[in-house]
Formats: C-alpha cells, structure tokens, sequence
C-alpha cells in the first residue's frame, strides 16, 4: 500500500511541475518537492516508485500532444526540468543498493573497517 501511496504521489507531484515548471517559482518549487520527498523517503521501492510515478506525467509533457505542441517545451527551463526530473530517477536508483546491505557487513565508518 505504501508503494502505491509514493506512486500516486509521484504522480501528482510530476504533473504539477510539468504545468508549472514555465514559471521560474513553479520550476523552482518542483524540482524542489521532489528533492524533499525523494530524500525524506527511505531508500528502496518506496523512492523508486515515487521517481517513476514523477517521470510518467513529465514523459507525457515532453511528447506531442495530439493537437500538435508540447506542454515541456525544447528551452531553458524545460530542459532544466527534464534534467532535474533525470537527476530525481537516477539518485532514486542509485540509493536502491544502500538498503540491501546485510545487517552483518560493516559499513563506511564503522569500527570493523
């Protein structure tokens, strides 16, 4: 249920920056919400999932709509909130592996290393 809840949330929160995200306090806000949350999140399926629900509205802004335009545009800050919704997938990836470490391994900074 958790997984759904961080999808759904994801999904909103992508859809609300790929509306907003023309206005420099609405690209600010959202890449922003999505820092907080994903960092606020544990490590694992919850941030994967939130990271992907984000993408799936942002994907859709950045195809043709089927009148013709787009809702992210090819400028500043639509690449800014491809790269910066880039960033959110790729760090939500690469902390999946921290939560797979067993209880017994030692760890950066611990004394058995």
């Amino acid at each position: 249920m958790k997984v759904v809840l961080t999808l759904v949330v994801g999904v909103l929160s992508g859809a609300a920056g790929t509306v907003l995200h023309q206005r420099w306090w609405g690209l600010a806000l959202a890449l922003a919400t999505g820092v907080v949350v994903l960092a606020w999140l544990p490590p694992g399926t919850g941030r994967v999932a939130f990271a992907l629900g984000w993408w799936v509205p942002v994907l859709r802004g950045a195809l043709e709509r089927p009148a013709g335009g787009f809702l992210i545009g090819a400028d500043a800050t639509g690449w800014s909130f491809l790269a910066g919704s880039a960033v959110l997938l790729l760090a939500s990836l690469a902390t999946v592996a921290s939560r797979r470490r067993r209880a017994g391994d030692p760890g950066v900074g611990d004394p058995a290393t």
